[in-house]
């Protein structure tokens, strides 16, 4: 009766005239102007003007007024997909509701207006509060629900279509449905015993509790994430790793307190402009700093900054505006109102952030290092560790200096004790070609492949003085092999040095060699004695076999002093052709200007070079503080810092930086009325896409939510709210949700707690035989059903480890590496890696915390259509394969998930009553006598193997059903 009711007030109403301007023009715009516009005419027909569309092909007309069921247009746009004369091609294809709008408009005389109007394209135009349909939520059959709007405006369209909504879906299949939508993970058995939703006020708080659950951020962090392009390392083929975890912290934490939507946007897109920003608003940045980064060698530095900026507008554009603002870059947008001038307007907002990779020697084109721009972290405990040690660090440098006034010299005269001081590199050259990179203490690290056999020629800058005597350094280093300070493999991390020439280049270019009267080192190995680097036999060298992972240095005392002069450089050519990888890792050199001997290291067996039993006392104990002050280093991540004067900006033709048009200013696209007023900084920006007056962000953000619950958007193209994107399917609902988000103080969990409080969301989807949705509707756009689709990657994982009691609930701090195949992370160039999985329930952490290498992401989650993150996620496909069910069977977190789940199965007094137990674990639900017959049926043809090897088989079969791994 209620159906009718309604069917019979929408009968009542006034009769829907179509109007060409604001129902037709679009989807022919969206739909068909690609192929049959104004640039393009296939088969002779244009669909962008009256005279022309009615005039047809070059076969036959394509529309004829009053006579549908004779228009060939109609005809193809209502063929299915598989048809090959259907259309359009390619791209989305047009609605039932569109196609019934086409009909109705061809029906009623196609009457196209000699003067169209230009009607702005609806995601443009601010959204408007529509009426509730109240009178057609009563369609559901849940009358003791509290009054929904969600429901009304879904009943609306399920009336129009002529369709039954689902009936309520069963208590535990929504019992896990919530869980995995507001936590991402399943319901224990606790949770299944006190939350058996059997009234709308248990099912109310069953909500309330999840949204407040610490395990919310962590599920909602990862949608956030794949938008953010968030990864560890930078991308391309050297793909070093790099710390922007702490962004990925302040996301979860931002999350569980319910950041209002617009105060979320400020941060992440400004918030160091705000005024007197907090350490957390300025690590919020790191949703920008996220961008990848090329330091392969050769990059041109500028070109590399260009494309992080494009990144940056490009993800901006899909993130808050739902545009592929991406095609604006080299010309005017094809279908959208962005002109290039809009692009680069935006891009100026942009353009005026420090520079993360640079040269690492402005003379070498093909030297680029990644400076970043990192932020360090406060850590309250750790940082007041860190000043009381620091403090005792310096009282012991005091007590040396104060030693130190009394230290001889080898003669017995008093000296002021300073040792070497670095020199800085100039110039490098390597035999092989190999990279290398500039320390910030002028140590030279050398990266990428190791060669077998190598020479470095290096020139030092030097200042006028004094040189009595120089000190080579080889370092220690934690991407060498071991440590290093050599780079051979095979945990033997040992160099050779046969020969050292250094000379001095005079002003004039002329180059004289240095002679040495005498050598020491820190250690020599037996039969390389560093004496070898100053005797003329070429079979002698430096090495320092065994002594592996420490620095070593070795001294060489000039045979005369010498005077530098200014324009004075130091050429050293350092020759390493023992083989086997037997170079240096890490060297620095140093220059002394006294008495060497008295200026050593501190070591206690240098004869004459001694030092006292105190000095050496405090010089261990200062080694000592250092190294606990190094172990308490901050952690840091990388966030945005504007540059004191800005760059100028221009727009670029054909989307070349290096061939620069005319210079504009920042601004928003012209499309929009409101503008964004005040200075032209990234804050001015956030304000404007915040901002309640932008159409296309609380549209943008409340149809992203929905897809996260319902598998599609309203809007299905989540990606493109433009002309070529899908329109939306309940274009009311679209705009009420909107408006609510917005006036509910942008709250994400306001928002999610209406949905899922919604008859709409609580449905069975569960699809009866003959349906007639099934039909009318098959991907399920009117929401006739509940949704039903594969959990993502993480979800799958974390499910796994929840069910079986393995999952540690740890939050936060460094990436987490879970055991993957060897050998993925070897790469050509930049640092090498060795994989180590994490230990103890480190390993067992949520996906969330998955440590992402951009060239070797984790094979599992890629599976199952995860993203390396090398750009702006939107919406993630999900896929079907083969790889996914090999994935699930051998896989080593879903093998010892099985097992650690047949163990707990075993406590149970007896295999039916253990069958049940695991069956209720991963899927909250009793098993049918079917189901358990099936399950007894496993564990019978494995119990020869033992009764706990039978159990891990049914757990194996159990973690790989469909229902496991699918929230439905």
């Amino acid at each position: 009766m209620k159906r009718f009711l309604f069917l019979l007030s929408l009968l009542s109403s006034p009769a829907w005239a179509v109007d060409f301007s604001k129902d037709i023009q679009p989807l022919l715009q969206r739909a068909c102007y690609e192929c049959h516009g104004s640039e393009v005419a296939k088969a002779g027909l244009r669909l962008h003007e009256k005279a022309s569309a009615l005039k047809g092909s070059d076969h036959q007309p394509v529309i004829v007024p009053g006579k549908p069921e004779e228009s060939e247009l109609l005809r193809r746009v209502s063929l299915p997909q598989s048809d090959k004369e259907a259309m359009p091609r390619r791209g989305t294809r047009l609605t039932k509701p569109e196609i019934t709008a086409l009909r109705r408009w061809i029906a009623e005389g196609a009457r196209w207006p000699d003067t169209v109007a230009a009607v702005k394209h609806w995601a443009y135009q601010a959204p408007a509060r529509p009426e509730v349909p109240w009178n057609a939520a009563s369609v559901f059959p849940m009358s003791n629900a509290t009054p929904n709007a969600i429901d009304a405006f879904v009943a609306s369209k399920l009336v129009e279509a002529d369709l039954n909504p689902s009936p309520p879906a069963p208590a535990h299949t929504l019992l896990r449905r919530l869980f995995f939508d507001l936590t991402g993970l399943p319901p224990n058995l606790e949770d299944q015993k006190t939350f058996l939703l059997t009234s709308e006020a248990s099912y109310e708080e069953a909500v309330d509790h999840l949204l407040e659950s610490p395990e919310f951020g962590v599920k909602w962090a990862r949608h956030w994430l794949d938008l953010a392009r968030y990864a560890d390392s930078h991308g391309f083929q050297r793909d070093d790793l790099r710390d922007v975890w702490g962004y990925r912290d302040w996301v979860v934490d931002a999350l569980n307190q319910d950041m209002p939507f617009d105060q979320f946007t400020l941060e992440q897109v400004a918030g160091d402009l705000l005024p007197n920003p907090t350490p957390a608003q300025i690590i919020a940045t790191g949703f920008h700093r996220c961008t990848p980064t090329n330091v392969e060698a050769g990059t041109e530095p500028e070109e590399s900054r260009i494309n992080q900026v494009i990144d940056r507008v490009n993800t901006t554009a899909a993130v808050w505006l739902g545009s592929t603002l991406e095609c604006a870059q080299c010309h005017n947008h094809k279908y959208d109102p962005f002109s290039q001038e809009d692009y680069y307007r935006l891009l100026a907002y942009f353009n005026n952030t420090e520079k993360e990779a640079e040269r690492s020697n402005p003379k070498t084109p093909g030297s680029i290092r990644f400076d970043g721009v990192p932020y360090a972290m406060p850590e309250a405990d750790k940082d007041s560790a860190r000043a009381k040690l620091s403090q005792q660090l310096e009282q012991v440098k005091e007590e040396m200096a104060r030693l130190e006034a009394t230290e001889t010299s080898a003669d017995g005269h008093p000296v002021k004790m300073q040792g070497p001081l670095p020199l800085k590199p100039a110039e490098i050259q390597t035999a092989s070609g190999a990279e290398w990179e500039v320390q910030k203490d002028q140590s030279i690290l050398f990266i990428g492949e190791v060669p077998d056999v190598d020479s470095y020629t290096v020139d030092y800058e030097v200042s006028p003085g004094s040189l009595t005597g120089l000190m080579l350094e080889a370092l220690t280093d934690p991407t060498l092999p071991a440590g290093g300070p050599g780079r051979a493999e095979g945990g033997r991390p040992n160099f050779v040095l046969q020969h050292l020439e250094i000379s001095v280049v005079g002003a004039d270019g002329s180059i004289t060699p240095l002679k040495f009267s005498e050598a020491y080192a820190s250690f020599s190995q037996a039969r390389f004695d560093v004496k070898g680097l100053i005797d003329a036999v070429p079979t002698t060298g430096w090495a320092i076999n065994p002594e592996f992972s420490k620095s070593h240095w070795a001294a060489l005392i000039l045979e005369h002093p010498l005077t530098l002069t200014a324009g004075m450089k130091l050429k050293l050519h350092l020759v390493q052709e023992y083989g086997g990888g037997r170079v240096i890792g890490k060297l620095r050199f140093s220059a002394f200007s006294q008495d060497v001997k008295s200026h050593l290291p501190a070591t206690e067996t240098l004869g004459s070079t001694r030092k006292r039993p105190a000095m050496l006392a405090l010089d261990k104990k200062l080694k000592a503080l250092q190294k606990n002050i190094d172990a308490l280093k901050p952690a840091t991540t990388e966030v945005m810092r504007e540059l004191p004067q800005p760059r100028m900006t221009a727009i670029f033709k054909r989307g070349l930086y290096t061939d620069p048009a005319a210079p504009v200013t920042a601004g928003i696209p012209g499309i929009f009325d409101q503008k964004a007023e005040g200075p032209p900084n990234r804050l001015t920006l956030a304000k404007w896409l915040a901002s309640k007056d932008n159409p296309l962000t609380a549209r943008v953000a409340v149809n992203r939510i929905w897809a996260e619950i319902f598998g599609q958007g309203i809007v299905t193209t989540v990606e493109d709210f433009g002309i070529k994107g899908a329109t939306p399917s309940h274009p009311e609902l679209l705009d009420w949700l909107a408006i609510e988000f917005m006036e509910q103080g942008w709250s994400l969990k306001t928002l999610l707690k209406q949905i899922v409080m919604s008859q709409t969301y609580r449905q069975s989807s569960v699809i009866p035989p003959a349906s007639p949705g099934l039909e009318a509707d098959p991907a399920n756009a009117l929401l006739w059903r509940g949704p039903r689709f594969r959990l993502d990657a993480e979800a799958i994982r974390d499910n796994a480890l929840a069910v079986s009691g393995l999952l540690s609930l740890q939050k936060g701090g460094a990436p987490i590496r879970p055991p993957q195949p060897d050998g993925l992370w070897a790469k050509v160039g930049g640092q090498q890696y060795k994989y180590l999985v994490s230990p103890g329930e480190m390993q067992y952490r949520r996906g969330l915390y998955v440590v992402l290498k951009r060239g070797a992401p984790y094979p599992s989650f890629m599976n199952f259509d995860a993203s390396a993150r090398m750009a702006c996620v939107v919406k993630r496909g999900r896929s079907n394969t083969p790889l996914q069910a090999l994935t699930l069977l051998n896989d080593p977190v879903y093998v010892e998930a099985a097992q650690a789940l047949a163990k707990a199965m075993h406590t149970e007094p007896d295999a039916p009553s253990r069958l049940r137990a695991g069956f209720r674990r991963v899927l909250s639900r009793e098993p049918t006598t079917e189901e358990l017959a099936i399950m007894q049926q496993l564990y019978d043809a494995q119990i020869h193997l033992g009764e706990v090897q039978a159990l891990v088989a049914v757990a194996s079969a159990l973690l790989n059903l469909d229902e496991t791994i699918t929230k439905g």
